[in-house]
């Protein structure tokens, strides 16, 4: 008898064909249950590799024994005349059939049954909570919210399944990629990342997020990670009645990820019908702009989790310039790579953290970079305004941003730069009509708000814009609205009490709303001047060194606001040329900032205007 005869006689083929699929099903079973019961992922990845390890065993076990009616024996003891092993054989069968069948109702079932888009728990006034800041904010924006447009979706952070919170930043990350993949199409109208986040955690109704958000679809899925392979679920829904559009799930390796999300994007605008208006090639992303390597993009999407979640914290700064940095060492000419340290660097500069010029030199050669790898792409144009912005030239960076909000009227982002920079350029061309010149500038904002309407950094935009209008009553309104959404926002109440100073006189009311300012430099830049104009100047003068102390020549540009509103115009004009000399993100402001007004007369103050761009 030849040696795979006996193997088939002993039962030893069947025992492998047994084992692998009792396996399989034991940790499709596992698979299941164990993200719901909180099972840390190496626990799975621990039973896979003892099964692994248990298979040779099986067949050596197979092999020595055989099961007989009084149990388990030695083969080599048996007289094979009153050997069972053909009847074994058929119940082994049996087993092995009915364990497939079940194996693959279940991988059907898998496949058919979409994962909930629903994010986790959360406490039972948290859809009161969202509904009450959506409509705060929507009030404080005064726009006409328009019908529900067919081509309007909303991207909900998709659910990290895979039992590690470590693992939240590849969810976080994927969702962000779709929405950008999203914005790109033309004709399809997609909700801002801050808004479509202000639902995570959240256990709502699909169909009072579109109406919230003012979607007519709502995409959503989930993600489940496990070393190099990555599952995803996805789903649309129509918002008004929670019909599933389309779903879908993919597995696959993770070196597929960026097919899987174009294939979705793909899926998600053939189901809504979109049409592309004429601009499919250029809509398209810039070649290059994508990760070519699946580490540099977990390395990507680590930066970006870090950025987003830490943006003004200086550590949490560093921590997201060395993932970046590690993903551009892996693949040199990853575009989002490069943005991401721009994006860090600004955050930096804008801080105060460090020398302010190396952080501008350092966003130079970013931007060069980003010139080099994507001319005229979304994120090159969005730099280069940027630095144009740091090195004075406004109506430059008006321009630069005016071409990539034209290229991509649905990013939210790209439309609060563009307003923001018009306002510079509508301050540096001080025309007659400039209330008319911001109200354009507000224009621009509000359709950003429209795209992302609980997006504190463009409601930020908006109050600057107000303030310099002098419109104090729909500045209150702002600040309202971002306090619903985080009231510990910084900016908001210190230009609602500059705003009501400078227009209205009101000291004391100012004052009030002053205290409140949760921004150090700001809240003590505000108490400085209103108690030296109450008449309290020792007091005053007590928040002045505490800033001195606290943040040394970074504040420049404020100790110019103290010391002109103090009356003291020489301690003013050089403490603003020390601002302007290191860089001061301040120094931007000068062209209409009410507290300056004495000093506009001096010779000193006009080569400080000419010299920062206003001309």
């Amino acid at each position: 008898m030849s040696f795979f005869s006996e193997l088939k006689r002993r039962n030893v083929v069947r025992m492998g064909v047994l084992y692998i699929v009792a396996s399989w099903v034991a940790l499709q079973i596992s698979d299941v249950i164990f993200d719901p019961l909180g099972v840390p992922s190496w626990v799975f990845r621990l039973l896979m590799s003892l099964l692994a390890l248990g298979f040779p065993f099986a067949l050596i076990f197979s092999w020595i024994f055989e099961l007989t009616p009084e149990g388990l024996k030695l083969e080599r003891d048996l007289d094979r005349s009153q050997s069972i092993v053909h009847q074994t054989g058929h119940r082994m069968n049996t087993v092995i059939v009915v364990l497939l069948v079940l194996a693959i109702g279940g991988l059907i079932a898998d496949r058919l049954v979409p994962e909930t888009v629903a994010p986790g728990e959360a406490g039972p006034d948290s859809a009161g909570v969202i509904e009450k800041r959506a409509a705060s904010v929507t009030t404080a924006a005064e726009y006409a919210v328009s019908a529900e447009d067919d081509n309007s979706i909303a991207v909900l952070p998709f659910v990290n399944m895979s039992g590690d919170p470590d693992n939240e930043y590849f969810s976080d990350g994927l969702t962000e990629e779709l929405l950008n993949s999203l914005v790109r199409i033309g004709g399809l109208k997609v909700t801002g990342r801050t808004s479509s986040f202000a639902f995570k955690g959240q256990k709502q109704d699909l169909r009072e997020i579109g109406r919230l958000l003012n979607v007519a679809n709502v995409l959503g899925g989930s993600v489940r990670k496990a070393g190099n392979r990555v599952r995803i679920t996805a789903q649309l829904v129509k918002a008004s009645d929670g019909y599933h559009l389309w779903s879908d799930t993919f597995d696959r390796e993770l070196d597929d990820i960026f097919a899987i999300q174009a294939e979705i994007a793909d899926q998600v605008t053939k189901s809504l019908h979109v049409t592309l208006l004429g601009s499919e090639k250029a809509d398209k992303p810039v070649v290059g702009s994508a990760a070519q390597n699946a580490e540099a993009y977990e390395e990507y999407l680590r930066g970006m989790y870090v950025l987003q979640h830490d943006p003004d914290d200086e550590e949490a700064l560093e921590v997201a310039k060395r993932h970046f940095s590690r993903a551009i060492e892996i693949d040199p000419g990853y575009v989002d790579a490069y943005w991401g340290l721009f994006s860090t660097w600004n955050r930096i500069l804008r801080n105060g953290y460090g020398l302010f010029s190396e952080s501008i030199e350092r966003m130079q050669g970013y931007n060069s970079d980003l010139q080099r790898l994507a001319p005229g792409s979304e994120r090159a144009l969005n730099a280069a305004g940027r630095i144009a912005v740091v090195h004075y030239e406004y109506e430059r960076a008006a321009m630069y941003l005016e071409e990539a909000a034209s290229r991509h009227p649905g990013s939210a982002a790209t439309l609060a730069r563009y307003g923001s920079y018009l306002q510079l350029a509508n301050s540096v061309n001080g025309t007659a009509d400039v209330n008319r010149s911001f109200e354009r500038a507000l224009r621009v904002i509000d359709e950003a708000v429209q795209l992302d309407p609980l997006s504190l950094e463009i409601l930020r935009i908006r109050g600057s814009i107000l303030i310099q209008m002098g419109d104090c009553e729909s500045l209150a309104k702002t600040r309202d609205s971002a306090l619903e959404l985080d009231r510990n926002a910084g900016r908001f109440s210190a230009r609602l009490a500059k705003c009501i100073y400078e227009t209205q006189g009101d000291v004391n009311r100012a004052l009030l709303i002053a205290e409140s300012e949760p921004l150090g430099f700001a809240h003590d830049t505000l108490l400085a001047v209103f108690h030296h104009a109450l008449g309290n100047t020792e007091l005053a003068k007590q928040y002045l060194d505490h800033m001195f102390a606290a943040y040394g020549d970074s504040s420049a540009y404020q100790y110019g606001q103290i010391y002109a509103q103090w009356g003291e115009p020489e301690l003013a004009l050089t403490w603003l040329e020390t601002a302007l000399e290191i860089h001061d993100p301040g120094i931007i402001l000068l062209g209409n900032d009410r507290f300056l007004d004495p000093l506009r007369d001096e010779p000193r103050f006009q080569k400080i205007l000419e010299a920062a761009g206003y001309r």
